[in-house]
């Protein structure tokens, strides 16, 4: 028993120390290829349409807005008591920010729940990730078919993997046989499946909308430094988000490993190096950084109090 304990422990820890090292070497790349640029001929950093990033701020409410009514419609099943479903929201943008890609959200989101609803908070909370994760394939699949950076066959391989996701989304209870059991805990995963059963869509459909609103904040950034085709920096956003969705990450938003996958994508096509690396920054702070900041005005320190729960 002692002994298999430590042996998790050692991948756990291995596995951070795989994640450090990584985010070093990524670290050193960018320094690397920013180094190398050659910063006399270039004018980077010269914002020349402030109503882009103007726009591009603003839709920081419309992608938190996509991901509060996916939240708010997997809260209808759980409360009635609209203060507690909001407060659990922000709780969950401050322990997502904490915790590596993001996923951890659901740990916010529990303390606002009774000890029963746990387990579908964290079911639900993650289909709604999984439904996030989904877009990310199919418009990375049309990148990869559209751009010169990645081979016809990647596209093809991509796209058979986000067929492979779609049908365990949609369909995963009906592949695993259900047989009689006496287990409570077996039996309440299978009653919350079915509850579950009506979120997939509209889960899916929010996912789709904030996925174009945050391809479209990354593109009017590079739209607000000068460069203006809509349709090639469309493409190698999606290759971006899609290079990046299987990455490990220290902390949420893909800081560090965004910007690297970014290097590669726009390496040897009109947008500069420093231009890149800037505008990931930015894309980061306006959709991870500044709305942890605001969730932890609303949410800390949390309630003790009781909300109304109903079945």
């Amino acid at each position: 028993m002692h002994s298999a304990s430590k042996t998790r422990k050692k991948v756990r820890v291995n596995g951070i120390w795989l994640k450090v090292v990584l985010f070093i070497c990524l670290l050193g790349f960018i320094f690397w290829q920013l180094y190398s640029e050659d910063w006399s001929k270039m004018h980077a950093f010269d914002l020349k349409s402030p109503l882009y990033l103007l726009l591009a701020f603003v839709l920081i409410g419309a992608n938190q807005g996509c991901e509060w009514l996916k939240w708010k419609r997997i809260a209808q099943h759980l409360l009635s008591d609209k203060t507690a479903i909001r407060s659990a929201f922000f709780a969950g943008i401050g322990t997502g920010f904490l915790t590596p890609n993001g996923w951890g959200n659901f740990l916010g989101r529990m303390t606002y729940f009774r000890k029963r609803d746990r387990m579908f908070i964290v079911l639900s909370t993650f289909v709604s990730n999984v439904s996030q994760v989904l877009p990310t394939i199919f418009y990375g699949a049309i990148a990869c078919a559209f751009s010169h950076k990645l081979s016809l066959s990647l596209a093809g391989f991509v796209l058979a993997l986000g067929f492979i996701i779609l049908i365990g989304y949609f369909f995963g209870e009906y592949l695993i046989p259900k047989r009689a059991t006496r287990n409570k805990t077996i039996r309440h995963f299978r009653i919350l499946q079915d509850r579950l059963s009506s979120l997939r869509i509209p889960l899916f459909f929010w996912s789709n909308v904030r996925f174009l609103v945050f391809s479209l904040q990354y593109v009017l950034l590079f739209m607000a430094f000068g460069y203006t085709d809509f349709w090639f920096l469309l493409i190698h956003v999606w290759l971006i988000f899609l290079l990046t969705s299987f990455v490990p990450s220290l902390w949420s938003g893909k800081i560090v490993i965004r910007e690297t996958a970014a290097i590669f994508v726009f390496t040897d096509s009109m947008v500069s190096i420093p231009d890149v690396v800037l505008v990931s920054l930015i894309i980061w702070l306006f959709n991870n950084v500044l709305p942890a900041l605001v969730s932890s005005y609303v949410w800390f320190p949390i309630s003790k109090k009781r909300s109304h729960v109903v079945d």
